[in-house]
């Protein structure tokens, strides 16, 4: 009986080959990059993808794109602090991991709140996807508190601060073609008057200056533009020309 021989991938047509690399790695659900408390395990496999990425070079260079570029990312940052192996050599917002971050096209992000973390590590690791990368949909979530027991008040001060200030900067970059921001159904009450009008929510605030939504999905969405012209302070990104990747 003759041996199988390997089937001689790289003669299909190039749409060809996009098409069968794109059912193997475009998932319809997110890809997890980090989960800290709130998500199962993700079902999509890293090692499904990381089997063709090390097929040789030139798989690699066409795969990766259509895997960077067509899927939806998600790290979920909901900790006091950010999880070491993030930051460490070769973790997704270290210096190694620059080149991945930059070929992503769409992020979701999970904040448990906007603090040093996000001026100094996360906000400008974006700003890099953007200006440098191909990131042009982005989706972040704030909240709920990493401790359900904390007793500490919201800050009320938190959209004058440096590190919100950032954030608000990142929203307004002209660069991203799709902006959401949303906010735990209990937070602080400075997000209140930029509720997006939707279903009628039953609304009060606690002895801790937090509000609460009772008859409202887990998460309410912000007008993240009316933010930016009521709160943000400082220089705006202009956008000059078009970019072509």
């Amino acid at each position: 009986m003759a041996a199988s021989q390997p089937f001689p991938f790289f003669d299909l047509p190039a749409e060809l080959r996009g098409a069968i690399l794109t059912e193997l790695l475009v998932s319809n659900a997110s890809i997890i990059l980090h989960d800290s408390t709130f998500f199962s395990r993700p079902l999509f496999g890293s090692s499904s993808f990381l089997n063709v990425f090390l097929v040789n070079m030139q798989m690699y260079q066409e795969a990766s794109a259509i895997f960077y570029s067509q899927n939806t990312f998600t790290l979920n940052a909901h900790s006091h602090r950010l999880p070491v192996h993030l930051t460490s050599r070769g973790g997704f917002l270290s210096e190694e991991g620059q080149d991945a971050r930059r070929r992503i096209r769409s992020l979701n992000i999970y904040l448990t709140r906007v603090g040093g973390e996000f001026e100094r590590v996360i906000g400008p690791a974006l700003s890099d996807m953007v200006l440098n990368g191909s990131l042009r949909s982005l989706g972040l979530r704030l909240g709920p508190p990493s401790s359900l027991g904390s007793t500490r008040a919201p800050d009320p001060d938190v959209v004058q601060r440096p590190p919100f200030q950032a954030l608000l900067r990142l929203l307004a970059d002209p660069y991203l073609e799709t902006v959401e921001l949303l906010a735990w159904k209990v937070h602080s009450t400075v997000f209140c008057p930029f509720h997006r009008k939707g279903n009628p929510s039953i609304e009060s605030v606690d002895d801790q200056g937090l509000a609460i939504l009772r008859n409202n999905p887990s998460w309410v969405e912000l007008d993240w533009r009316a933010m930016v012209e009521v709160y943000g302070m400082g220089e705006k990104i202009v956008r000059i020309g078009e970019r072509k990747y």
